[in-house]
């Protein structure tokens, strides 16, 4: 993982010079969080408490690789290629799927509301009880190929986001944009001008296509499969996330239909190189 890093903070570093982005001492800001982990970690060591070890070693590792990936999208958004509203709102129409349809339907309803918001960010917990709960109960196997899965979907959602960029379904279908989407909106077109403009970890979500939060869902559900009491609501959980994405408002269908496949490749890549000696 070491060598991942150097090579995806290597990539980051040398893409966002060529592509006027600035600001990279934010790197720097996580420094405190990362010093406690190894405080953590050496104390584990120390006592020993080898159910830890792993656990935080984990927390170490993707602490790190989450700032460079999500510098890895914000450079994928800085891409020349126009945005692909329209184009993903016609592909959803030839399906017969439309994102406003659900999002008004929900409306509707004071239950789906509640699921909806508290579906959407659900992805948050479940990716640290992956983190956390797996290496201390004894799957560190499971939890390192997370780890690597998740890895591999950042890389190829960077790549599919930079070619095929979007801002979301309020663009071109009749949804009212939340704040949160209003602001996404304009920090892409901001993107897309090519002024120079600092590095803001912090919007990195804002990836349309494909669906990085569906990505993330199914990946954690995988690897929380280890689990086998836990399988079923692990799996109904998921299936509420991945349409809280819609019900929401933040993506169109084909955007779904992308993050599962994104996860499909990046559970199989990250089972081939876990496997290769």
């Amino acid at each position: 993982m070491g060598i991942l890093l150097a090579v995806l903070l290597l990539a980051d570093i040398v893409l966002a010079r060529a592509m006027h982005l600035s600001g990279w001492s934010v790197f720097f800001d996580i420094w405190f969080g990362v010093l406690l982990l190894f405080i953590c970690w050496f104390f584990c060591l120390l006592r020993p408490l080898p159910r830890l070890i792993d656990s935080v070693e984990l927390s170490i590792w993707a602490v790190l690789l989450n700032n460079v990936l999500s510098a890895l999208i914000l450079i994928a958004g800085r891409s020349p290629r126009p945005l692909v509203d329209r184009e993903l709102c016609m592909i959803d129409g030839k399906m017969h799927f439309s994102t406003a349809f659900f999002v008004h339907l929900a409306a509707h309803s004071l239950a789906a509301q509640i699921v909806s918001v508290l579906s959407y960010p659900a992805i948050y917990p479940l990716v640290l009880v992956a983190l956390l709960a797996l290496p201390f109960f004894g799957y560190t196997h499971a939890a390192r190929r997370f780890v690597l899965g998740t890895t591999v979907s950042v890389m190829l959602t960077a790549a599919l986001f930079a070619l095929w960029p979007a801002a979301g379904p309020w663009v071109t279908e009749n949804i009212a944009p939340t704040k949160e989407q209003i602001d996404i909106t304009a920090y892409l077109i901001h993107l897309k001008s090519n002024a120079p403009l600092e590095v803001n970890l912090q919007d990195a979500a804002i990836i349309s296509f494909p669906s990085f939060h569906v990505a993330l869902a199914i990946l954690s559900a995988v690897a929380l499969g280890s689990f086998r009491r836990l399988r079923l609501w692990m799996g109904i959980l998921t299936v509420l996330v991945c349409l809280s994405t819609i019900t929401t408002g933040w993506h169109y269908g084909i955007d779904v239909l992308g993050g599962l496949a994104v996860a499909a490749v990046s559970i199989a890549l990250a089972g081939l190189l876990k496997e290769a000696p």
